[in-house]
């Protein structure tokens, strides 16, 4: 049985979560870092269950469950004070009771409003992060094109522009590549440990990390960096240059202004 839906109810949950403590919380410095932390590495722990089959409602539980006392942030793996310890296991105890609350709602469930995410991890996620680095010359260990000291040669086809001049043409350029409807395929610099590779059906113009997207036949890739710059390379170049013929005097210039 794949359960999704609830899923993705725990997710909305945990992201509503993380912004309550940072209204409730606000002035209190690490408890509010400590109590989003929480609620945010669940939200990711659960998404490497989507589209997972589960036997029943008792193994989705069992593996949530299993689930909740994992964490990687040392803020969390070792409160500093009892204030942040208090707000990690309050968390957690709130988590476990709208977990049994959703779970036995789950037939009349609506549909969560929550784009597909999925976190890919282990020796698929290897697989990917393999055929990231062999087509495009990409590790999320270091900056891609334009911000690397030596161009990826091999790959003929690319440009860059700031993201500033790509952002009012960004929703076009989603609906060209298929989005929401395909899936593609991201990898970055990881906030969550275990290394991994996301499934999704969005592109974030920059989250915080460097990221690059692909679809699924690793045609094409966009990259977005911390320093503004967003860059297209293989099939979706001509169909970029298209979108953004009106900023072509911006094309392959780095123009960042060195602000966050």
């Amino acid at each position: 049985m794949i359960f999704n839906n609830v899923i993705n109810h725990l997710k909305l949950w945990c992201i509503h979560k993380a912004k309550s403590y940072q209204q409730e919380y606000a002035g209190y410095g690490g408890v509010v870092y400590v109590g989003c932390q929480v609620a945010y590495e669940m939200e990711f722990k659960l998404s490497t269950l989507i589209d997972k089959s589960f036997e029943n409602a008792n193994d989705l539980r069992e593996e949530v469950m299993g689930l909740i006392h994992i964490h990687y942030e040392p803020s969390v793996l070792r409160p500093q004070n009892s204030a942040a310890k208090h707000i990690v296991d309050k968390t957690n105890q709130e988590f476990c009771d709208y977990f049994e609350e959703v779970i036995s709602r789950r037939e009349s469930l609506p549909l969560a409003d929550i784009p597909y995410n999925r976190v890919i991890i282990g020796t698929d996620a290897t697989a990917l992060k393999d055929k990231f680095r062999l087509i495009w010359k990409y590790v999320n260990t270091s900056y891609w094109f334009p911000l690397i000291g030596e161009e990826p040669v091999e790959i003929s086809e690319k440009f860059f522009v700031m993201c500033d001049f790509f952002e009012p043409y960004m929703k076009q350029l989603e609906r060209i590549i298929g989005l929401p409807q395909v899936h593609i395929y991201s990898f970055g610099e990881n906030i969550f440990r275990p290394e991994h590779c996301i499934e999704t059906t969005e592109l974030i113009e920059y989250g915080g990390c460097e990221t690059i997207y692909t679809d699924k036949d690793f045609l094409w890739a966009i990259y977005f960096s911390h320093e503004g710059t967003v860059s297209f390379a293989g099939s979706i170049v001509p169909i970029a240059k298209k979108l953004l013929l009106t900023e072509k005097e911006h094309w392959n210039s780095f123009e960042w202004n060195g602000e966050e």
